[in-house]
């Protein structure tokens, strides 16, 4: 393998760019991912790896990668990263054509910030058995570092489509799936009397919930009871429907 020592390799600088532009990654079509768990996660998933940059003695990580590898110092690690303590390997992948959502249920999350609720979204619905996430308006960025590592490798088997909300209420009609919006709105009815076995399901922002536009999109208005505490957190609320999904195909 080629080895790399200088933090000032074109190679390097352009993975370094990677990290902290949104523009250069929807540019190069490619996004950062690190550590042995996720390199090994993307290769069994059959994921677009471009290029591994692993420190000396990592070789053995590598097996069944079908890319470009080189060997780097820990100096160069740490530029390749964003944490405070690289572990490596650190390697690129391509990101994936989006998809349209081809089951009759599937959770969609609209202008979710958060990276950490995003990750636990597509994590969460690869658990539960409903591997499609629809990205509605100004969601975090899902290739983003903090996203990537938020999905604990679920952001390699999980489809996943950007539509706007006229576009997601259009597909929910041509496949005869009921859109169900998570809401505190009056009339809403609870979670426990909500059909969910032909649903796609939308859950808000963390600070605003859905907007007034797209909630009026919606077929039903359906909540989570809760005790006490005002709200609950974006991606906690969409676990809870994301089970109730699966309880409802038995």
């Amino acid at each position: 393998m080629t080895r790399i020592e200088s933090r000032e390799n074109p190679r390097v600088k352009r993975v370094a760019k990677l990290l902290v532009s949104s523009a250069a990654r929807r540019e190069e079509g490619l996004f950062v991912c690190e550590g042995p768990t996720m390199l090994r996660e993307a290769a069994a998933a059959g994921a677009g790896i471009a290029e591994v940059y692993a420190l000396p003695g990592q070789e053995e990580l590598l097996g069944g990668v079908d890319a470009p590898c080189f060997t780097v110092t820990e100096p160069v690690l740490r530029k390749l990263s964003d944490t405070e303590a690289p572990r490596g390997p650190v390697f690129t992948c391509r990101i994936p054509r989006q998809e349209l959502p081809k089951g009759g249920q599937l959770i969609a999350v609209e202008d979710l910030r958060d990276p950490g609720n995003l990750g636990t979204v597509f994590r969460t619905a690869e658990a539960l058995g409903s591997p499609e996430v629809v990205r509605v308006g100004s969601c975090a960025d899902l290739y983003a570092p903090k996203t990537v590592r938020s999905t604990m490798g679920s952001i390699f088997r999980v489809k996943t489509c950007v539509m706007t909300p006229h576009e997601l209420w259009q597909w929910t009609r041509e496949r005869g799936v009921a859109l169900i919006g998570a809401a505190l709105s009056a009339g809403a009815q609870s979670i426990e009397k909500t059909d969910l076995r032909r649903a796609c399901v939308l859950i808000g922002s963390e600070a605003h919930g859905l907007r007034p536009e797209t909630l009026a999109l919606c077929d039903t208005h359906a909540v989570i009871p809760i005790e006490g505490a005002e709200s609950l957190n974006a991606a906690v609320a969409a676990a809870i429907f994301l089970w109730e999904m699966k309880r409802s195909r038995g």
